[in-house]
């Protein structure tokens, strides 16, 4: 086992486990930061990788998707089955896999056990939850499990660090050991009934085998009334008091999210303009100058201010996913989801789609039934992504009136910030109900789900979480949204305009009509009868034009065309740089503000509707096999949106907003 030159490689170590048996968990306690996260070649589905040192032997651990079973019926199982049988290319066999199992649920996650044994590779089972299965009354005895699989079986409580070294020790010496001998199931495979199909007779097997085992070594204690987590499952999960309790975390989760922050927020974009003023101070005015201030700092700080707010966001989204709370959350809309003709199973497909729309829709190939697959991928796209919340932001800190709703601590901001979100899933559901009755007639799929039991998150998890979010957003900023700046920069400042010689026209009077003369000018004014009864000018047209290909660079193409355009650079007013010039714009020869709280509604309602993500449709292409559904689907949204942004617009102005 040596690299050339003579060095020893890295041991090869897979994690396999049922979902919500604390893998991930495990993960960060054995390896700490992922050194590596991809995809796997060929596929789409996530590869993550950590390394860790221990007694001298580099070890790099595979994370592989959670799976109940080794025959495969996903993608992501597949994935789990061909790593482990060395079948995955560019992917080295294992020399050991560590079998992530649930206490609490022992006779279930042993079935995965057993096979992964079948596979002849060294096996180590790591068994969590122990904290969980005492409440609820299960004590596993680890030594005679061990005799009776053959392997070591180390308990494991990693909020306590409990288990984590010896678990170490025991995969370096398995690695190194032979493989154990595969366990006991030949009398029970002779045993199951010839006449039933191969998979049910595997299936009987091993469970008949697992039932002696779990009778050998678990002990139940007798409990007296309800548990803690069961009184608490039952106000949760209530289809009343559940569904008030998940609108009053929905409500304070986005509410932190204006409040806790502003301060940095502010820190940032002081930061940001001093940056611009300096090097605005420092240069000769030319193209340069205008390039650094007007295209790049102006597309990508107008974008890095909001990184506070998605780090709160995903910081909140971790912690409630890792103490159980999103799987009751789960179970609430199982309901509205059935009753909009999708399975149970889009749940976790159009919960994912909540921090981008292209690991939502790969997830829908869980998703066996092609009606409620297809139903899936298509109303994916409305859920209001990441990409969306910066401008949600923007629009309702800087247009919204701080008032309160009901109580002083709701506000109305984070008010409209929850419809936003809201609107997407009610017109995914209306879609949804539509299609489930016309092009997809049929029932939906029935569908079970398994509530993991509730823990406390564990910190390196959650901020590991917070730092993906952060820096892919940033990683954005830095490339697409960059490049997007630069491109419309020099869209809006040629060719150089032509002004009437005599100086008859101010700074910004001049900056203004440049803008209008130049290639991107010329394109917004081409469509401004489109937006106009949406109640924007031709430069939110272009904005919107711009941001097709990804709406990330709705942002910065504000920034950029609002930078360039006439703006009195003396404004004062509060907020960061971009909100001062978006409040300060009027419309072309006259004194009429172009912002208003309709036409951030009308933003807003568009931009939450409609398919401004050319990634996700290329994605949908691929996951359908036909180029029919990407056009479907951008064709519904956009029509979708034009009509809810005209819809609140016109309502808002008529009511006088």
């Amino acid at each position: 086992m040596t690299e050339p030159g003579g060095r020893e490689r890295p041991l090869i170590v897979a994690l396999v486990g049922n979902p919500n048996t604390g893998k991930s968990t495990l993960f960060t306690a054995l390896a700490g930061i992922p050194t590596r996260i991809g995809n796997y070649p060929g596929v789409t589905v996530e590869e993550k990788v950590g390394r860790f040192s221990h007694h001298g032997r580099d070890v790099d651990l595979v994370d592989l998707p959670g799976t109940y079973s080794l025959r495969a019926q996903s993608p992501d199982e597949q994935v789990a089955v061909d790593v482990l049988c060395g079948r995955m290319r560019g992917v080295p066999k294992p020399d050991c896999a560590i079998v992530v199992v649930d206490a609490s649920n022992l006779a279930r996650n042993l079935f995965l056990t057993s096979q992964v044994l079948d596979l002849g590779l060294p096996t180590v089972v790591a068994l969590t939850l122990g904290d969980l299965a005492a409440e609820r009354g299960i004590t596993v005895d680890a030594d005679s499990l061990a005799r009776r699989l053959g392997c070591p079986v180390i308990p494991v409580v990693v909020p306590q660090g409990v288990g984590v070294s010896t678990l170490r020790d025991s995969v370096v010496g398995a690695a190194a050991a032979l493989p154990p001998p595969p366990p006991a199931l030949a009398a029970h495979l002779a045993d199951a009934d010839a006449e039933r199909p191969p998979a049910a007779r595997d299936a009987i097997a091993r469970y008949a085998w697992i039932d002696g085992i779990a009778a050998d070594v678990i002990r139940r204690s007798d409990r007296t009334g309800r548990s803690r987590s069961e009184a608490i499952d039952a106000i949760l999960t209530h289809r009343v008091w559940g569904t008030l309790v998940f609108a009053m975390v929905m409500l304070a989760l986005f509410t932190s999210i204006f409040r806790l922050a502003s301060p940095a927020m502010d820190l940032i974009s002081a930061g940001m303009d001093g940056v611009a003023a300096q090097v605005e101070a420092s240069l000769p005015e030319g193209p340069l100058r205008s390039l650094l201030v007007d295209g790049v700092l102006a597309g990508v700080g107008g974008v890095v201010v909001f990184v506070p707010q998605i780090a709160l966001l995903f910081l909140f989204i971790a912690i409630l996913e890792g103490c159980g709370y999103l799987s009751r959350a789960a179970f609430l809309m199982d309901r509205l989801l059935v009753g909009a003709g999708l399975s149970g199973k889009s749940f976790i497909p159009l919960l994912s789609s909540f921090a981008c729309a292209i690991p939502g829709i790969m997830a829908a190939r869980t998703i066996e039934n092609r009606r409620d697959r297809l139903l899936t991928i298509l109303v994916a796209p409305l859920m209001s992504c990441s990409a969306r919340l910066p401008v949600y932001l923007l629009l309702c800190g800087a247009f919204v009136p701080d008032a309160a709703v009901v109580f002083p601590w709701l506000r109305l901001p984070a008010v409209v910030l929850v419809a936003m979100y809201a609107l997407g899933v009610i017109v995914a559901a209306a879609v949804a109900f539509g299609l489930s009755r016309t092009v997809f007639r049929g029932p939906p799929q029935p569908f079970v789900m398994e509530l993991p039991g509730w823990r406390w998150p564990q910190a390196a998890v959650v901020l590991e979480r917070v730092r993906e979010a952060a820096w892919s957003f940033l990683k954005n900023a830095g490339t697409l949204i960059l490049a997007m700046s630069i491109v419309l920069w020099a869209l809006g400042t040629y060719p150089r305009p032509v002004l009437p010689a005599g100086g008859e026209f101010t700074e910004a009077e001049a900056r203004g009509e440049a803008l209008r003369q130049s290639f991107l000018g010329r394109a917004g004014r081409a469509i401004e009868p489109l937006v106009k009864p949406l109640g924007w000018d031709w430069r939110l047209g272009c904005a919107a034009l711009a941001s097709f290909p990804a709406r990330e660079v709705v942002l910065g193409t504000l920034g950029v065309i609002y930078n360039l355009g006439d703006v009195d650079p003396g404004d004062e007013e509060g907020g960061t740089m971009l909100v001062r010039r978006l409040k300060a714009a009027t419309w072309d020869g006259t004194e009429r503000k172009v912002f208003s709280l309709p036409v951030a509604l009308s933003i807003m309602v568009f931009f939450a509707l409609c398919a401004q993500c050319a990634s996700t449709l290329a994605v949908i292409g691929r996951e359908t096999g036909s180029w029919v559904w990407p056009v479907v689907t951008f064709a519904y949204m956009t029509s979708l949106a034009w009509l809810g942004a005209f819809a609140i617009y016109q309502l808002g102005t008529a009511l006088g907003w």
